[in-house]
């Protein structure tokens, strides 16, 4: 199982990656608002996204696990995302 502390270093450095010009203008709005969604644990199972170069797919898989697939490098990330209101620090 992942930590909830890696997946979390590991979305951040994920998302420091993509730059806002790695996504198209015209459709640069649907895109990064379904990847914000999907990151932010509000995406339906099935749910894909991808980077304008297509070489980054966001897939929400069962249970709510966010898969990151970089078809570039051939790598693989997946996490479980923080739902708000959900403080593991506080029990």
């Amino acid at each position: 199982m992942i930590r909830p502390v890696t997946a979390l270093l590991s979305l951040v450095l994920t998302i420091g990656l993509h730059s806002p010009p790695a996504f198209a203008e015209d459709d640069s709005t649907s895109q990064l608002a379904t990847i914000n969604k999907i990151i932010r644990g509000e995406g339906k199972p099935g749910e894909t996204a991808t980077a304008k170069n297509g070489e980054v797919v966001y897939t929400v898989l069962e249970g709510g696990v966010v898969e990151i697939r970089n078809l570039r490098y051939n790598t693989l990330q997946r996490f479980n995302t923080i739902k708000q209101g959900d403080n593991n620090r506080s029990k």
